[in-house]
């Protein structure tokens, strides 16, 4: 009874799935509840409505808090249940390590925090894939990391180049300036700043150059910088091309294991 109850409840915390009605309605519940405790932080935060309602958000944080602890102790009870977590000692201890495991344990342990960290509740949103048993958007994902490990060179280099306009940017401008406004650019570190928001086209506009050489290499440096800011996007964004391009069907027979493709045409064989 006590072995058949962990397995039941193992395929609703571990292996929901949609034919199971007590998967789905427990996960379901548990996303809503993640979801409510998202919006129930922010409004909370509301200066005209977190004093009035203050007790109401307390026992909501509570409710949740111990729904979200019994959970916890249930994934922690079956996990054994899975083949790399089967000892009953260590096993536990390995799922307990995990990295979703961690968060969880934190999303509790914020409740007692001296600090307010509830807003890392939030996190525990990534379990949606999961509870809504969503499995293409896992194998997505996992396309778009296949992708991007294959560029992973250019996103270095990217990188690298960002690195290197940022500093170069920094010290032609100091160079430039400093004697106009020793106290904005006083410094290459301290213009850095600058070189950051103006090559990302954020521009907050509190270091600006004066001189009208200044103002030619401002010019020049931005235009510049926004090809070398754009290499990381282009990058990424092949790399979700390819993988929403990626032909993922079964390439062979899964029972008797032929090639389902036509070598010469590529038509499937029938």
């Amino acid at each position: 009874m006590n072995n058949n109850f962990k397995q039941r409840l193992f395929h609703i915390l571990h292996k929901p799935s949609r034919q199971n009605p007590w998967a789905r309605y427990v996960n379901y519940l548990l996303a809503a509840l993640i979801v409510s405790n998202a919006l129930f932080v922010a409004v909370e935060t509301v200066p005209s409505i977190g004093p009035i309602y203050k007790p109401y958000f307390l026992a909501f944080e509570v409710l949740s808090t111990s729904i979200f602890a019994i959970e916890y102790l249930a994934r922690l009870w079956v996990c054994v249940e899975q083949d790399r977590y089967s000892h009953p000692v260590w096993g536990r201890i390995r799922y307990a390590l995990s990295s979703l495991a961690i968060l969880d344990l934190i999303v509790i342990l914020t409740f007692w925090s001296s600090v307010d960290l509830r807003f890392l509740r939030v996190a525990r949103m990534v379990r949606l894939l999961k509870v809504l048993n969503m499995a293409h958007f896992e194998q997505s994902l996992t396309r778009v990391g296949a992708a991007l490990s294959k560029r992973r060179e250019l996103l270095i280099v990217s990188v690298v180049m960002m690195v290197l306009c940022i500093y170069a940017s920094a010290a032609v401008l100091y160079q430039v300036e400093h004697g106009a406004q020793p106290k904005v650019f006083s410094s290459i570190p301290n213009t850095l700043w600058w070189a950051m928001t103006t090559l990302t086209t954020i521009g907050y506009g509190d270091m600006i150059p004066i001189t009208p050489f200044g103002k030619v290499c401002a010019g020049l440096i931005s235009v510049f910088g926004i090809g070398v800011f754009a290499l990381p996007t282009a990058v990424v964004t092949a790399a979700i091309v390819e993988a929403g391009t990626t032909d993922t069907r079964p390439t062979t027979c899964q029972h008797c294991g032929k090639d389902v493709y036509g070598t010469e045409t590529g038509h499937l064989d029938t």
